[in-house]
């Protein structure tokens, strides 16, 4: 081995590693470098006045090419002297009025921007400065480079900007082109441009409609440019929050692009919590090792909707109030919108329930021993020490004033759903925790959103320091007609406070109707006003009108999403607002499909 690298050695350097294998100059109209072709523009001439950014259009393109731009400062004195020296000969060539008409007019517009490039530089402190701009084309196809080529000729005339071509100079524009602050005298004569400190912000570069967090991950590529974007919801000096919205018709391909976010943040160790209603998540979360707990009839799994988890404070205290004012939310789903007596009679019977377990509004008494004690742990209450549905089902049995609520619990505890009656048996610790409620039903679905959803915000809380994500498959459901204000607003305090606990909110719908269909869609409106990163996959004319009233929809952007192919997007992120192809290698599709 040791031979072979000292033989290696002999043969080859470093620069030899990165050298191309050969250069060919003996084309006037370009050179070519390892089977590909570079051709130059000098830009020769301006629009006197031009209010746009020049290389705008020309960024926005999907064409590859190379950029070089110089400015070279003069020294203001010198330039004033010679200023006044021009203008002094032209004003009297001006005078004598001997020469042509056309030759007069020549005159009188150097005389004219002479001396207003005077007073920019004597009065408002403006420097002056030569300008170079060179572009560099390439393509492996000769033809193609051609018709490049005439393309942005076009394009650059029809913004008021002349060219030349570099032929016999390609080889001083490839270099000029290149990082090593090489500006050829050669191209320094064609190419020379005054320009005052105020046009040099026509000429600003970085203006390419991308988005390229530091730490963000892989979305896609512009639709007009093929940028690449990548985003960090988490990045807090930008976005207001991590929260997010999707929206989009059936087969527009917002679950492939959730399930990419999914795989995505996962390999970037980000815990991620899934409420699954269509059993759509079950391949990437076996494929990811994570953990898919099914809720219905045939399942095995249970989770307690009574249970009080240790980390579902949020204040110092509080723990069977917060309790209770969650449940109020899952009984009005159950037993339909309650009105201020029976919801009083509900909470005096919940308390009930918990106190037959030893539990009441100290928070003591949600300990096994003293948690006060010294050297001694306490030891919060396990989901067994909880009462169960059935519980509160033999409460409300006593009173006349609660039968019809009874009554309503009987599929709980005795029939379909007595899956709900159950202790919880999960003690998960898995990164990735799909929730597969489809066993549930059309019409029970939102029992297992809310459960689940409440499940997962108490893990959610458990550590502020660990990034973290919940992802809301059809939300509509627990915050449109179907649903009722006490569920909604637990849904909506999510969104406005998951950003303190380091997590990010995902409300995923293609019911955009149903989404701001309770109380004049002010928890829809609500939810998107909290989500700093929308994206809106194709969607139909009605949805459209239905956004464009809570969101900044452009007339241009409203045209755009209808016009939007299966996995193609608008996404907003903060301020940004860019068309986008999602995009993924084939081992990503293999692992989410």
């Amino acid at each position: 081995m040791k031979q072979e690298q000292n033989i290696e050695k002999g043969f080859f350097k470093e620069i030899d590693k990165i050298s191309p294998a050969y250069i060919n100059t003996q084309n006037p109209k370009h050179i070519e470098i390892d089977n590909i072709f570079y051709s130059g523009l000098i830009f020769v001439n301006y629009n006197r006045e031009n209010t746009e950014l020049i290389l705008k259009k020309l960024i926005d393109t999907d064409i590859n090419m190379n950029i070089s731009i110089f400015y070279e400062k003069l020294d203001s004195y010198k330039a004033i002297r010679d200023l006044t020296y021009n203008i002094t000969n032209v004003g009297i060539d001006l005078k004598d009025g001997k020469k042509e008409k056309t030759d007069i007019e020549i005159a009188a517009f150097t005389y004219n921007d002479a001396k207003f490039i005077r007073k920019e530089i004597q009065i408002n402190n403006e420097d002056i400065y030569f300008l170079y701009i060179y572009l560099e084309i390439f393509s492996r196809d000769e033809k193609e480079q051609e018709y490049l080529l005439n393309k942005i000729e076009g394009l650059l005339q029809g913004q008021g900007i002349q060219t030349r071509r570099g032929n016999f100079r390609q080889e001083q524009i490839f270099l000029s082109s290149m990082p090593f602050m090489i500006n050829n005298k050669d191209l320094k004569k064609a190419s020379r441009r005054n320009i005052l400190t105020s046009g040099l912000i026509g000429t600003y570069p970085f203006i390419t409609s991308s988005i390229f967090d530091e730490k963000g991950i892989f979305y896609g590529t512009n639709i007009y440019n093929n940028s690449l974007i990548f985003i960090d919801r988490y990045a807090e000096e930008k976005y207001k929050n991590a929260n997010m919205c999707i929206f989009g018709t059936s087969g527009s391909g917002k679950s492939f692009f959730t399930k990419l976010q999914i795989l995505r943040y996962r390999l970037s160790g980000i815990e991620q919590y899934v409420i699954d209603p269509d059993r759509e998540y079950t391949k990437i979360a076996e494929n990811l090792e994570g953990t898919v707990i099914k809720i219905g009839a045939s399942s095995e799994t249970y989770l307690n909707i009574l249970d009080i988890r240790q980390e579902s404070i949020e204040e110092e205290k509080g723990y069977l109030a917060t309790k209770i004012s969650r449940l109020i939310g899952f009984f009005n789903l159950l037993f339909g919108n309650l009105n201020e007596e029976e919801k009083a009679i509900l909470e005096e019977k919940l308390i009930e329930c918990y106190m037959k377990k030893g539990i009441t509004f100290e928070d003591e008494s949600l300990y096994k021993n003293e948690k006060n004690k010294i050297n001694i742990k306490p030891i919060f209450k396990e989901s067994k020490d909880m009462p169960i549905l059935e519980d509160l089902y033999n409460i409300l049995g006593k009173d006349k004033r609660t039968k019809e609520m009874q009554t309503k619990l009987i599929p709980f505890i005795k029939g379909s759903l007595k899956f709900f009656n159950n202790y919880t048996n999960i003690n998960l610790d898995n990164k990735l925790i799909i929730a597969d409620i489809y066993e549930l039903g059309e019409e029970n679905l939102k029992y297992g959103l809310y459960l689940f959803t409440e499940f997962f915000w108490d893990k959610i809380k458990k550590d502020r320091t660990i990034r973290k994500a919940i992802y809301l498959d059809e939300v509509w459901r627990l915050i449109g007609v179907t649903s009722n204000k006490h569920v909604a607003n637990f849904i909506y305090k999510i969104f406005k406070t998951i950003r303190k606990f380091g997590g990010s909110s995902i409300a995923i719908t293609q019911d955009i109707s149903d989404l701001f269909s309770l109380e004049g869609g002010v928890y829809g409106k609500s939810i998107i006003n909290n989500s700093s990163n929308k994206i809106f996959f194709s969607l139909e004319e009605e949805n459209i009108s239905i956004l464009s009233e809570y969101t900044k929809l452009s007339e241009k952007e409203k045209i755009e999403i209808r016009s939007l192919k299966r996995g193609e997007c608008l996404i907003f992120a903060g301020d940004e607002h860019l068309l986008t192809k999602v995009e993924c290698a084939e081992f990503e599709k293999m692992v989410i499909e």
